[in-house]
């Protein structure tokens, strides 16, 4: 499930290479606002794993099938609501979920502030100004990188856990 602008994956096309060659055939959804929801569902509903960065898209998880694997990429800032609206849901509804926390370099906001900016070293503090610099700072103006090493871990536990279930 990919995104443009805000919370994309900015080295996506690496890790479409890396899935490839662990054994998966990779397909990209990049849903528009007109994009039709049966569209989305026949992709996800015959797709055995999953992957996007947290936000409302990740709601398409509801299309999967009980046994397929759900892996949620988590930016600075929304564990909580990552797990909360996403990942305990997937879980009860049979899927296995694998939430990748990233790490601070992993984030665009790493490249815009310093190490001992509040926004990167003290979030609670940025989020306790509320919601609307919470949202523009960890939401609307955060990209991910992805460390291709630490997440290729869990490309290769979703692929073990679905070609042990065939």
């Amino acid at each position: 499930m990919s995104r443009n602008g805000s919370r994309s994956i900015m080295n996506e096309n690496f890790l479409v290479k890396m899935a490839v060659k662990i054994g998966f055939h990779v397909e990209i959804l990049r849903p528009k606002r007109t994009t039709e929801l049966a569209k989305i569902y026949r992709v996800l509903n015959s797709s055995d794993v999953m992957i996007g960065v947290h936000g409302a898209a990740m709601t398409h998880f509801l299309f999967m099938r009980p046994g397929s694997v759900f892996i949620q990429i988590i930016p600075i800032v929304t564990a909580w609501a990552a797990e909360e609206y996403y990942g305990a849901p997937a879980k009860k509804l049979g899927l296995k979920y694998i939430g990748y926390e990233i790490l601070t370099t992993e984030s665009s906001l790493y490249d815009k502030y310093e190490l001992d900016d509040p926004v990167l070293a003290d979030p609670t503090k940025v989020t306790e100004q509320g919601w609307q610099i919470t949202k523009k700072i960890y939401l609307q103006c955060q990209t991910v990188r992805l460390d291709l090493i630490r997440f290729r871990k869990q490309l290769v536990e979703a692929y073990d856990y679905i070609i042990d279930r065939i």
